[in-house]
């Protein structure tokens, strides 16, 4: 396979309107990103085409969000040059849908009409995560938490999509005191071993509050494992700076009697036009200082809801040093039910990767159900043990599932998407289709119901994606013998090798 150039690159900010006069050093400075992040509709037109239309209902949703106490609008300059000029008619390859798409980063980082549609969530909602916490901290499993640190607004990009968007607004706060409870808990509970330092973003608290919570974690011996959850290097790399590295590496084990805790990152990169040489840069240097990093992808459909372009994101990240943890099922969340897709078409991209790609570079398929008390694997299986003949592409599934929980719950009639009355589904569509300028670009996978709640169908899903092992090799870039498939057996053509050995460089070392 030919993998010359994977880092994908940005349009160059000089020739972007908003940014023709900005100097590198002002650019690759951290601050001035953030001081010149996006954060109105004025902005923005300055730096993707969006005609009078596109711009009104932009500023209609922007609006409405902000009259709901929402602060929905937040784009570092870096992540915006990430974004096709004419985002409405992004450069994406036609095996990747590419006619039939919208650009993956306007997405994840431009409120659209759709976020103020589908307003039923179904019978699932998100999580709640103040009916498991104490102060700053949340549990899920025994012996791991997660410290919040910094309230949602910190972060450097608002993502569209993201699980927490309810609490994006001033109402919510991380106060020291909350944190000391956070604190107090983890020291209580001898069980956890393991803590998440997340919010909102870690890197975006003040390194003085930082220093404090990775210090006084260092003080437990119980803890072992610190994570450092962050999405600064997809969205501002330019802030992963040596000095914010050596404090934590100094920090996390400052008062460790005994082994040292062992300090990781988890980042969050949804798709492969987010691996640029800044990012790869940043990954570079995080590892420097002896730190691993893995990554957390949502499966958005509308985004990355394709076998190729979920590879390429997974092979990418990994060749710049980044370890595919999870691919996570998108929250039903009120706003975020068009990013939604059917569990059973990621269990079938998910199996048709084993034994194309490396194994550790498929993350685990997962979906954070309430009530759960955490993550459900939805790896699909391989092995027929119940002998009942029945392949995971073999049938189109129920929109709803019986799911066991890792703490023995049993959970009846899960719902993974949104559910919406057929007048509702149709007015979507017709609001995203003018929105978009064309039809066959918004598919959302949605329930329909009756004024009842009563099931109809499931929109959407009149066939699954089939794969044959051809059609894979082709759109894995796989060079491939007169059969189409890749040499998987040397041994097959050694007489041609012996030949070709003969001949090259290899044979006269």
């Amino acid at each position: 396979m030919m993998h010359k150039e994977f880092i994908y690159h940005p349009r160059d900010f000089r020739k972007i309107e908003l940014w023709k006069n900005v100097k590198d050093e002002e650019w690759y400075n951290p601050q001035w990103q953030l001081k010149n992040s996006i954060r109105s509709v004025d902005q923005l037109k300055h730096v993707i085409k969006l005609n009078d239309y596109q711009e009104q209902e932009i500023r209609r949703v922007v609006d409405e969000l902000e009259r709901q106490g929402k602060d929905p609008l937040r784009i570092t300059p870096y992540y915006a040059s990430l974004m096709d000029e004419d985002p409405f008619h992004p450069d994406i390859p036609l095996e990747e849908k590419g006619n039939k798409r919208l650009d993956p980063i306007f997405w994840q980082s431009v409120p659209t009409p759709a976020n103020l549609l589908f307003p039923n969530t179904g019978r699932e909602a998100s999580m709640n995560e103040g009916s498991r916490s104490y102060g700053a901290a949340y549990q899920r499993y025994p012996n791991r938490v997660a410290l919040f640190v910094a309230q949602n607004t910190s972060c450097a990009s608002y993502c569209v999509h993201c699980q927490r968007a309810k609490s994006l607004d001033a109402t919510c706060d991380v106060n020291i005191e909350l944190i000391n409870k956070g604190l107090f808990y983890i020291n209580f509970n001898k069980n956890i071993d393991e803590v998440l330092v997340t919010g909102g973003d870690a890197l975006r608290v003040s390194k003085k509050r930082l220093q404090y919570v990775l210090e006084e974690l260092s003080k437990m011996e119980h803890i072992r494992a610190i994570r450092i959850a962050t999405r600064v290097p997809v969205v501002l790399p330019m802030a992963v700076t040596d000095e914010i590295l050596t404090l934590i590496k100094e920090s996390a084990n400052r008062y460790t009697k005994g082994p040292e805790k062992y300090v990781y990152f988890m980042t969050h990169v949804n798709h492969y036009k987010e691996i640029t040489a800044d990012f790869a840069a940043a990954i570079k240097r995080i590892n420097s200082y002896g730190f691993t990093v893995r990554n957390q992808t949502v499966f958005l459909n509308h985004v990355n809801d394709y076998f190729v372009t979920l590879a390429k994101t997974f092979r990418r990240m990994f060749w710049v040093g980044v370890h595919p943890y999870y691919l996570l099922q998108c929250h039903k969340e009120k706003g975020i039910v068009h990013f939604i897709s059917p569990i059973q078409v990621g269990q079938i991209y998910m199996k048709h990767m084993q034994g194309w790609l490396s194994g550790i570079v498929r993350p685990n398929y997962a979906v954070n159900i309430e009530g759960g008390g955490g993550k459900v694997l939805l790896m699909p299986l391989n092995y027929d043990n119940l002998n009942i003949d029945l392949k995971i592409e073999d049938k189109i599934s129920e929109s709803k599932a019986k799911v066991y929980t890792w703490d023995d719950k049993e959970i009846f009639d899960y719902e993974a998407l949104g559910r919406a009355t057929p007048d509702e589904y149709n007015k979507a569509l017709r609001i995203m289709d003018k929105f978009i300028g064309r039809k066959g670009v918004f598919v959302p996978k949605i329930i329909l119901i009756d004024n009842n709640g009563n099931y109809i169908e499931t929109t959407n899903r009149t066939k699954l994606p089939t794969f044959e092992k051809q059609k894979k090799a082709v759109l894995l870039g796989y060079e491939t013998n007169q059969s189409g498939m890749p040499i998987t057996n040397p041994a097959k053509i050694s007489k041609k090798l012996d030949e070709l050995y003969q001949k090259s460089t290899f044979s006269k070392k």
